[in-house]
């Protein structure tokens, strides 16, 4: 139990520990928590530690209307990172609008939008008004290799899934969005 705890401490910023604590308590039987790798992104001078894959069910919505506003987008940026597309997706419609107050929310944004499920990246290019593009940059300026691995994702998907009904890549989504974060 213990480790589980530690692990996703390192997926959100020092300053926030306290507040994934109590997310994180509030989560029965962390211990059959399960997770699929890792991916580690540089954040504002700190290295965070973000689960590829998280296999456990969501809290009931009692649970979840019991935590501070702050501590619901902890929970939601969590399960972005569900092995679910379909709950993907309703977390991050959760948080989207809400990245320029958390900014932390950027390095789940990117990663997400290295995915094949085109819904999440739909709700993702609606939305893009709604997230400031200097923190973006930010980002991308601290983690180039990692934002270049999002977007060779991008293009691997497009090239698997997509390229039949988008034959013009610039047409498709996932690129839309990187076009936009890279401007």
């Amino acid at each position: 139990m213990l480790v589980s705890k530690l692990n996703l401490l390192r997926a959100f910023p020092v300053k926030l520990q306290e507040d994934v604590m109590v997310v994180l308590n509030m989560i029965n039987e962390i211990e059959k928590l399960d997770f699929l790798g890792w991916f580690e992104v540089n954040f504002s001078g700190s290295v965070l530690n973000i689960p590829e894959r998280i296999y456990y069910d969501e809290p009931s919505l009692s649970h979840y209307k019991s935590l501070s506003e702050k501590q619901q987008v902890i929970l939601n940026c969590l399960f972005t990172r569900h092995h679910n597309g379909y709950i993907r997706e309703q977390n991050l419609k959760r948080i989207i609008e809400k990245t320029n107050g958390y900014n932390w929310i950027i390095p789940y944004l990117m990663r997400i939008t290295g995915e094949y499920v085109i819904e999440i990246l739909q709700v993702i290019k609606v939305n893009l008004d709604k997230v400031d593009k200097g923190k973006i940059k930010d980002f991308i300026n601290e983690n180039p290799i990692f934002c270049n691995t999002i977007e060779s994702r991008v293009s691997s998907y497009w090239n698997c899934y997509y390229r039949v009904i988008y034959p013009n890549k610039n047409k498709y989504v996932g690129f839309k969005i990187i076009e936009y974060f890279k401007s």
